[in-house]
This record gives C-alpha cells, structure tokens and sequence, in this order.
C-alpha cells in the first residue's frame, strides 16, 4: 500500500511539475502582415506616399519573458508571415523601421515595432493587426 502512495505522489509531483511555458512544442499559430508606408519626410506622417507590402523582412519573436529574440521568419512578397507550432503563453512579435524621430545624418537608425499576444488554448490561430514600418 505504502509503495502505490508513494508512486502516487511522485506521479502528482511530475504533473504539477511539467508546467507548459510560451514556446515551439505546441499546435497554435501566429500570422500578420507588415507594410512599409512610404513617406517624403520619413518624421512627418504628413507626407506619405504610397503604403507598400513588406517584403522579404526579418520578423522576429520572444516567448514569454525572456530577454532576446527566440525565432525569427522572413516576410513573403506580400509581407505576411507566420510563427507556427506555438504552445499557450505571452509572446512579442516585433520587426526593425526606419527611425521617423531620427534628424540629419542618422536616419539609417532603426526603430523597433512590437505587439504583444496572447496565446490561450490549443490550435489557436492568433492575427496580428497590419504592423507598419517606415521608409522615405
């Protein structure tokens, strides 16, 4: 009797101990779409010219709280892109623009994008909002 208790608690033990974190491993999918709105002044919303796809551009992911990027995917030609295989969990989606507060010789800076999303359940599939980068 006491050895079934005993395998019991180990078993319990394991359960509670197996806790899923934000990560591949899982069945659920994040898609979105990045545009590059074309601007004269790349500072001022004022004068924009055109919104484009953004293509073949890095988009890059974090599970959960961890400090640098776990994955990153290529736009397609049409600047949509998906992370797939994704368990439950925090996620932060994010894709570098042209800075629109940088001035004079430092326009080539980059500024980064970011949404954040949830992941609740299994076979999720979770949109992301048109993201757009800047360009002049």
């Amino acid at each position: 009797m006491r050895k079934y208790n005993f395998i019991g608690i180990l078993l319990l033990l394991f359960i509670v101990g197996c806790k899923k974190t934000p990560g591949e491993g899982g069945n659920s999918t994040i898609t979105g779409n990045i545009k590059v709105e074309m601007r004269l002044i790349l500072s001022n919303p004022n004068t924009i010219q055109d919104t484009l796809p953004a293509a073949d551009k890095d988009v890059f992911i974090v599970y959960g709280n961890h400090m640098s990027p776990d994955d990153k995917v290529v736009t397609n030609y049409d600047g949509d892109f998906e992370f797939r295989n994704l368990r439950s969990g925090d996620y932060t989606i994010y894709v570098y623009s042209k800075d629109t507060s940088a001035t004079g010789d430092i326009l080539e800076n980059k500024m980064p994008i970011i949404r954040e999303i949830i992941i609740e359940g299994r076979k999720k599939t979770e949109k992301i909002e048109n993201l757009f980068i800047y360009d002049n």
